[in-house]
C-alpha cells in the first residue's frame, strides 16, 4: 500500500513538474506576466518534493541480496573479527599476562587452564579442557547453549573463542550463519522485542543499514553469542531472559549462544530453553601449582605471595584473578594485612603495579585511578558496560548543580541565529531586516527552552518518548501534521509565535510606502510568512528529532570526540534537513510577499526567512548539543572528574591492562575491575544530581 501511495504521489509530482515549467517559460496573457516569478518558487518546492518521493522510494526498494548483501557480509564479519577478536580476545588479560611477565608456551601448554563440563538436555555430559574445540562443542549440544562460570571464571573468553571458530567457518562458508557479538546489558534500556534490539545493534555497534540487518535477522542469518545476561539490571533479568526465550521460539534454528553468571542464572524464574549447557568448572589447586611449576621464575613472585599468606589461595579458583595476581605479585609478596579486604588490597595492588610499570607523563598515578573511577562509577550507575563517549554529561562532575552548560549552549545557538539572520536581512532588507534577527534569535530562544530540546543527558539516557507514543517508522507527512499541532497547541509557544510574526509585520509596515487595502495585504503578506516558516521549523525540528530517536547513532564512526558519534548522526540529519526545508518555508514566504508586492520584494523576504527556518533547524538538532558538548568537556577537565581530549587517555588504560578497545566503544577488561574502580569514588550525597 506505501509503495501504491508513493508512485501516485511520485506521478501528481511529475505533473505538476511539467505544468509549472510550461507556466515558467510558455507565452501566457500579457496580464499575467508580472506575476510569472511566482512559477520559479513553486518549481523550486515541486522539484524537493519530487526529489524526496524519489529518493525514498528508491531506499524502500533497495535490494538486500546480491553483491550489496555479500559486501555487507563480509564487513560484518570484519568488523567481528576486528572488534572482538583481534582487540579483546588475542589481546585478553591472560595472553597479555604472559607477554608481561615473559612466560614462554610449553610444548604441552593448554590454551586456558580451566575445564568445561558440557550437559545436553538429551542426556550428553562431558568435560572437556582447554584445548578442546569450542565450535565442536557447540555442534554437539546442537548450536543453542547457555555458558556459566563464576565471576572471572572465563565464561566471556570462551564465547570469544567459539566466536573465533565460528567467524572463520563463516568466512569458509558463504551460507554459514554470522556470529555476532553483543553485550546484553543495553538491552535494558528500552526492552524491545529481541529481533528489534539485534537489528538496532548491528545498526549501531557494527554499521549495518538497518533494512539489511532485519533482513538477516529475519531469514536466520545472524547467530546471536550474547553475553552478560547477569549485567542486565536484576529487576529486568527475567524480563530479558524471557524475551531471549519468545525468539528462540519464534526462530527455533537460529543458533545462538548465551553467558551468564551461574548464581544469577539459577535465580531466573524459567530458564532459557537452549539445548545444552556448559559449566565452566573452578579451577583445582594441581592445576593452580602445575599452572605456577610450568611459569618457572616468571611467577616467582606470585609463589612467595601464596607463601607468605596463605589465604590468597581462595582467589586461585578464578583464572582472571589468577592472572591479576601474577601481575599484582610480580615484584614479590606485598602486605598481608590491612584496613580493606583481601580482593581489594589485590586490585589495588594489580593497579599501582600497572601504573608503575607503563607510566605515562600526561597522567599522574592518582589521576589515573581517579578518571577510571568516575568512568566505572558512570557505567554502573547507568547499568552499561560499553563507555561511548555520547555518555559524558555535565551531571558526571559532582559540582554540577545547575544545567549551566545547557542554558549557556541554548544562548549561544540563539544568538547565533539571530546574528546570522540579523545580517543577512540587513543587506536585502534594510533596517526591517534587523528586526527580523532579532525575532528570530528570540524565537529561537524560546523554542529551544519550551520544546524538546535533546541536551546531553536525555541524548545519552535514550528515554527522550516512550515507544508507544508513536509508531516505530516515521511517516514524515503525517509525524510533521501531529508535531504542526502540537505546536500549534503549545500556549507559549503559539502566542509568542503569532506575536512574532506580527512584530515583524509591523516592521515592514512602518517602512512600506503602501497605504490603504494593498499596504495592509502587504503587512499581512509579511506576517503570515513569518508565522508559517516558524510553525513549519518547529514541526519539523520535532520530527526530525523523534526520527532520531529511533534510529540511533551509526556504528564505525571515525574516532574523534566533539561532535560524538549520536552528534555526527545528528550533524548529518540536519545537513541533509535544513536546506529542503529552508527552500520550502522560503518559497512559501515569497509567494505571500510577492503577490502583495513585488517578485523581487519577495525572493528578498523568502531568502531571510528560509534562512531562518533552516538555522532553527540545524541549531535545535545538532549545533545546541554539540556546544553543550564542548561546553560539558571543559568543565569536567576543569573539576578534575575526566581528561581532554578523553581518548588518549582511553587508549593508556587500553595499554594498562585496565580497558578493552571495542568498536568506538571501551569496556574494563572484567566486571570486577570494573566495579572496584566504582567503589573507590565516594561522593557526598547532598552532590549527586539524580538522573532523569
Amino acid at each position: 500500500m506505501r509503495r501504491v501511495a508513493t508512485v501516485v504521489l511520485s506521478v501528481v509530482c511529475v505533473t505538476l513538474l511539467g505544468v509549472a515549467t510550461n507556466v515558467a517559460t510558455g507565452a501566457l496573457p500579457a496580464r499575467w506576466t508580472p506575476h510569472l516569478w511566482l512559477a520559479w518558487p513553486a518549481l523550486v518546492v515541486v522539484v524537493a518534493a519530487l526529489t524526496v518521493v524519489e529518493v525514498r522510494r528508491a531506499r524502500e526498494s533497495a535490494p538486500v541480496t546480491g553483491v550489496t548483501a555479500t559486501h555487507a557480509r563480509r564487513v560484518l564479519l570484519d568488523r567481528v573479527r576486528r572488534y572482538w577478536i583481534t582487540s579483546v580476545l588475542e589481546r585478553s588479560l591472560h595472553r597479555e599476562a604472559r607477554i608481561q611477565l615473559g612466560i614462554t608456551a610449553s610444548a604441552d601448554d593448554r590454551r586456558y587452564p580451566w575445564t568445561l563440563r558440557a550437559t545436553h538436555r538429551g542426556g550428553f555430559t562431558g568435560v572437556l579442557d582447554g584445548g578442546a574445540s569450542v565450535a565442536g562443542l557447540f555442534e554437539r549440544l546442537d548450536r543453542a547453549v547457555v555458558i556459566l562460570g563464576a565471576p572471572g571464571s572465563g565464561k566471556t573468553t570462551t564465547l570469544l573463542e567459539l566466536a573465533r571458530e565460528l567467524v572463520d567457518a563463516a568466512g569458509r562458508d558463504p551460507d554459514a550463519p554470522i556470529p555476532v557479538v553483543l553485550n546484553l546489558s543495553s538491552w535494558a534500556t528500552r526492552r524491545p522485542p529481541l529481533e528489534q534490539w539485534l537489528a538496532a545493534e548491528l545498526t549501531e555497534r557494527y554499521g549495518i543499514p538497518s533494512r539489511q540487518a532485519g533482513a538477516w535477522i529475519e531469514s536466520g542469518a545472524i547467530l546471536p553469542l550474547l553475553d552478560g545476561l547477569d549485567e542486565v539490571a536484576a529487576t529486568r533479568r527475567d524480563e530479558c531472559a524471557a524475551a531471549i526465550a519468545a525468539f528462540h521460539a519464534r526462530q527455533p534454528l537460529t543458533p545462538i549462544a548465551v553467558c551468564c553468571r551461574e548464581w544469577e542464572y539459577r535465580q531466573l524464574r524459567a530458564g532459557l530453553p537452549v539445548y545444552g549447557t556448559v559449566t565452566i568448572q573452578p579451577l583445582t589447586r594441581p592445576q593452580i601449582e602445575r599452572y605456577l611449576n610450568r611459569s618457572g621464575p616468571a611467577l616467582a613472585g606470585l609463589r612467595a605471595a601464596l607463601t607468605a599468606d596463605e589465604g590468597l589461595w581462595e582467589f586461585t579458583g578464578s583464572p582472571l584473578l589468577l592472572t591479576i595476581m601474577g601481575l599484582a605479585y610480580a615484584d614479590g609478596p606485598g602486605p598481608a594485612a590491612g584496613p580493606d579486604g583481601r580482593r581489594t588490597r589485590l586490585f589495588t595492588r594489580y593497579v599501582e603495579t600497572m601504573l608503575r610499570h607503563r607510566p605515562h607523563p600526561a597522567y599522574r598515578p592518582e589521576q589515573a585511578i581517579r578518571y577510571l573511577s568516575v568512568l566505572g562509577h558512570e557505567l554502573r550507575r547507568r547499568q552499561q558496560t560499553i563507555f561511548v563517549l555520547d555518555l559524558v554529561a555535565p551531571d558526571w562532575s559532582p559540582r554540577w548543580v545547575t544545567p549551566s552548560a545547557d542554558l549557556l549552549s541554548r544562548a549561544l545557538a540563539s544568538v547565533a541565529v539571530g546574528g546570522l539572520v540579523a545580517l543577512l536581512g540587513a543587506g536585502l532588507l534594510g533596517w526591517p531586516g534587523l528586526a527580523v534577527g532579532a525575532t528570530a534569535g528570540a524565537l529561537t530562544a524560546l523554542g529551544l527552552a519550551l520544546a524538546e530540546y535533546e541536551d546531553l543527558v536525555l541524548i545519552a539516557s535514550r528515554e527522550r518518548r516512550p515507544e508507544d507514543r508513536r509508531p516505530l517508522r516515521v511517516d514524515w507527512v503525517t509525524d510533521t501534521a501531529r508535531e504542526l499541532r502540537d505546536v500549534a497547541g503549545n500556549a507559549g509557544i503559539g502566542w509568542a509565535t503569532v506575536a512574532a510574526a506580527l512584530v515583524v509585520g509591523l516592521a515592514f509596515g512602518l517602512t512600506d510606502e503602501l497605504h490603504g487595502w494593498p499596504g495592509m495585504l502587504a503587512d499581512l503578506a509579511y506576517w503570515l510568512g513569518f508565522l508559517l516558516a516558524t510553525l513549519l521549523a518547529l514541526a519539523v525540528t520535532g520530527a526530525t528529532l523523534f526520527d532520531l530517536y529511533l534510529v540511533g547513532p551509526p556504528g564505525g564512526a571515525p574516532r574523534r570526540e566533539i561532535p560524538s558519534p549520536a552528534l555526527r548522526q545528528r550533524l548529518r540529519s540536519a545537513a541533509m534537513g535544513a536546506p529542503p526545508l529552508g527552500l520550502v518555508t522560503g518559497a512559501l514566504a515569497a509567494l505571500l510577499v510577492g503577490s502583495a508586492r513585488t517578485g523581487a520584494d519577495g525572493l528578498r523576504y523568502g531568502a531571510v526567512v528560509g534562512a531562518f527556518a533552516a538555522s532553527y533547524l540545524l541549531v535545535a538538532v545538532a549545533l545546541g548539543p554539540v556546544i553543550e558538548q564542548w561546553l560539558v568537556r571543559r568543565r569536567l577537565a576543569r573539576d578534575g572528574v575526566l581528561p581532554r581530549p578523553l581518548r588518549p587517555f582511553l587508549d593508556y588504560a587500553v595499554q594498562c591492562l585496565f580497558l578493552r578497545d571495542v568498536g568506538d566503544g571501551y569496556i574494563f577488561v572484567h566486571r570486577e575491575l570494573l566495579e572496584f574502580f566504582a567503589d573507590r569514588l565516594t561522593r557526598p550525597s547532598t552532590q549527586v544530581v539524580p538522573h532523569p
